[in-house]
């Protein structure tokens, strides 16, 4: 009967994968094997200690000291394909990691945790030397760890509060090409492309708040988090390429001395709900909805000190982004009393529109599918799970600089294994 049962909750999640229409923005909303096999869907529940992350009130559910490490395995691919053939970004793995640990007092309603997770971790890099729209972007990469301290309590009859400061530290990089001209004595007036790469350490202060209500057989959670901009200031630098005449290079390269560069990035308010329920002791279903507030970007920009290339000290680029919504449903289901199965789909939408679509934030909506499982041992458990992103074709409206009237069309797909290991004293 249990595995029935667990079979029904399958068939129920390819109902709503039919319903649901496709996804992803640029932030991680996945954390812990747990987390990645439902596609973040537990706000609602305070399913482990990522529970500083995804509710921080729900940590009151989880006695005594309990203690949670991951590591994720992320495999992306982005192309751009056009009429000149197709064109594949820099192939990245990567390894985020996290860590969290939470406390729940025996004698008084408090509960305190400590978390450290990566929220941003976006790479690309178009790095082909004919790729058709690098004199617009070339490079993107924010990879950010959030230190998170959490104090939540418990109001007693199933609610609680929580909540802390979020600290982000990390690297924001960003890179385009620019055609630039020189003119030298002896020699022609001469243009040159220069790859401008710009790299510097940014942090960022903010804070989120939860409430989150919990009962034998449902539970409702909601998080708010505050916006933050991260800052900092590091190194421009400067490459020519394609030189023809060997004479020129010495004489651009000391045309082109490395600088100092300002850069900033505001991630979003956040605002997240979540409705648990349990159709049979053995099942449990999620459904979150995460509203995300992109049209607060409206541009981004670098201030340099000095700029080599001349386009002005402060260069900016007009965002004009969406809101989002983002709807998720996870569910679990007891195969033994051991062990548990996971499963997840999510709608993440891309909140780019097609007339502001540049190549350091392509992806369009996409579709992801998840899966994954538990083992449970009386202290400690394993958790292991794995999720597909699948994006939409995203063309473009905006013309290739190098073929002015050519548009195209960018394409992109993730693939995320997690792994996690919980310990309870």
């Amino acid at each position: 009967m249990r595995q029935q049962r667990v079979v029904s909750l399958f068939l129920l999640s390819i109902v709503f994968q039919a319903a649901l229409a496709a996804a992803s923005g640029f932030g991680v909303f996945q954390f812990g094997g747990r987390g990645v096999a439902e596609v973040g869907a537990l706000t609602a529940r305070g399913a482990d200690p990522s529970a500083l992350t995804y509710n921080p009130a729900a940590i009151t559910d989880l006695p005594g000291l309990q203690f949670q490490v991951g590591l994720d395995f992320s495999n992306s691919n982005n192309h751009y394909d056009t009429t000149s053939g197709t064109y594949t970004s820099r192939h990245i793995i990567d390894f985020p990691a996290a860590a969290y640990v939470t406390w729940k007092s025996k004698q008084t309603p408090l509960a305190l945790g400590f978390g450290v997770d990566t929220p941003y971790w976006y790479k690309i890099n178009w790095q082909e030397a004919n790729f058709p729209n690098r004199l617009l972007k070339r490079q993107f990469e924010l990879t950010l760890f959030e230190a998170h301290p959490v104090v939540a309590w418990d109001l007693g009859e199933g609610w609680s509060i929580g909540g802390g400061l979020r600290y982000d530290y990390g690297t924001l990089i960003q890179g385009d090409n620019h055609q630039t001209g020189f003119l030298f004595p002896g020699f022609s007036p001469t243009f040159v492309e220069v790859q401008r790469t710009n790299e510097a350490k940014v942090d960022g202060l903010s804070w989120d708040a939860a409430v989150h209500l919990g009962r034998s057989t449902w539970g409702w959670g909601a998080v708010y988090r505050d916006a933050m901009k991260v800052k900092g200031s590091g190194s421009a630098d400067y490459t020519p390429r394609d030189i023809v005449d060997p004479a020129l290079v010495p004489l651009v390269d000391n045309a082109l001395p490395s600088g100092r560069a300002r850069q900033e990035f505001e991630i979003p308010r956040e605002v997240r709900t979540g409705l648990w329920v349990a159709p049979y002791p053995e099942l449990r279903v999620e459904l979150d909805v995460a509203w995300q507030n992109w049209s607060s970007l409206n541009d981004t920009s670098i201030t340099y000190s000095p700029n080599a290339l001349r386009d002005g000290p402060t260069v900016t680029t007009p965002r004009d982004w969406k809101d989002t919504f983002n709807v998720r449903l996870g569910f679990e289901g007891d195969i033994t009393d051991s062990l548990v199965a996971y499963g997840g789909v999510s709608h993440e939408p891309s909140p780019v529109p097609a007339r502001n679509l540049l190549p350091d934030f392509p992806r369009g909506d996409a579709m992801v599918y998840a899966i994954g499982a538990a083992y449970n041992f009386p202290q400690i458990s394993f958790d292991l799970g794995f999720s597909f992103h699948e994006h939409d074709h995203n063309q473009t409206a905006i013309a290739e600089p190098i073929s002015p009237g050519s548009t195209g069309t960018y394409r992109a797909n993730d693939k995320v294994w997690a792994f996690s290991v919980r310990r309870r004293f």
